[in-house]
Formats: structure tokens, sequence, C-alpha cells
């Protein structure tokens, strides 16, 4: 008698579309074993993977929010192991480091902090909405404004075209880093 694993998420009716089973049973079995080994993943693999949708699968949104706690899952153990072994102050030195370049992003002039999309036409992220961002992200920096993680993973802007919009793919690429170190203070 052969018996089926239960599902890790809520399998959905034929008619809803869901991620592919197999294809999340293995990424979460990869992360599972890297994790219970010690070993690290980087934040950008599990941020970046995606899953085939189709008829009936998992939940996407059970397993978008599964992959957010495993990302914050992994930067904690990352977190905890580099505390281990060079201490807490390094920590946030190393921390300090890496936010610079951003933090230099940020301190931009206003309608100026990123790229314009290289297409007249083509849509970006409207650039009050994302200057606005900014600034607060700039106050969390500065321990004047807590924000969560998960405020930076979900927000969404207007999409706009022209001088009024910053180029999608390097706003996204700053909250990706804005995301890990954030991740990382835990």
């Amino acid at each position: 008698m052969s018996s089926t694993p239960a599902p890790l998420f809520t399998l959905l009716h034929e008619h809803e579309n869901g991620y592919d089973r197999g294809e999340v049973d293995h990424f979460m079995a990869r992360a599972r074993e890297a994790y219970d080994s010690g070993r690290s993943m980087a934040l950008s693999e599990i941020r970046e993977v995606s899953f085939t949708l189709g008829a009936g699968g998992y939940s996407p949104v059970e397993v978008d929010a599964a992959l957010d706690r495993l990302e914050d899952a992994f930067a904690g153990a990352e977190r905890d192991r580099f505390i281990a072994q060079h201490g807490e102050d390094a920590w946030y030195e190393q921390l300090h480091q890496r936010s610079q370049p951003l933090r230099r992003r940020m301190e931009r002039a206003e309608e100026q902090r990123f790229r314009e999309p290289a297409n007249a036409s083509a849509l970006g992220y409207r650039k009050d909405e994302v200057d606005q961002l900014c600034r607060q992200l700039e106050q969390y920096l500065d321990g004047e404004n807590p924000m969560s993680v998960d405020e930076i993973r979900t927000i969404t802007f207007t999409s706009v075209t022209g001088a009024n919009a910053y180029d999608e793919a390097q706003v996204d690429v700053f909250l990706d880093r804005m995301t890990e170190i954030m991740a990382s203070v835990g």
C-alpha cells in the first residue's frame, strides 16, 4: 500500500491556478536540507524563485508567505553564524557597510534617485511614490522610523511613463538589497 505524502500547502481546485506541486516540493526540500545541515542559501535565490502556474496546484498566497518566512529564517541563521564567529559589533559594522550604497542613493535629490526608463513610452514606477519610500527608508536606517521587511516586500507603486517614472528594474534591485538588510536585522 503506497502512501502519498501530505501536501505542504493548500491544494487548489482544478479550475484555479496554483503553483506546480512538484516544483514547490522540490525547492522546499532543498531549502529544508540546506537549513537543517547548517548550510546557507542565497536570499536572492529564495526571493527570485518562480514556479509554473497551472490548474490546481498549491495556493500561491501560502507559498509566497512561506518563501518570505524562509528568507527570514536563512537571514537569521546567517546573522547568528556571523555573530558567533566575529561578534555582534562586527555584524552591525557589516550591515552598516552594506547599507552605504543604498543610503547614498537615498540621499540623491528628489526625482533623481534612479534612472528613468530608457524608452519614454515604457512603464516605470511613479517617482514621487518611490521618493517617499526612500525618505522613510532613510529614517529607518537612522533608527527614526520602525518598518517591517514585509512593508518592502509587499509595496506597490503606480505605473507611469516618461519623465515621471523611475526604471522598474533599477528600483526593484534596490528594494531587493534593502529587503536583505532588513531581513538580516531580524
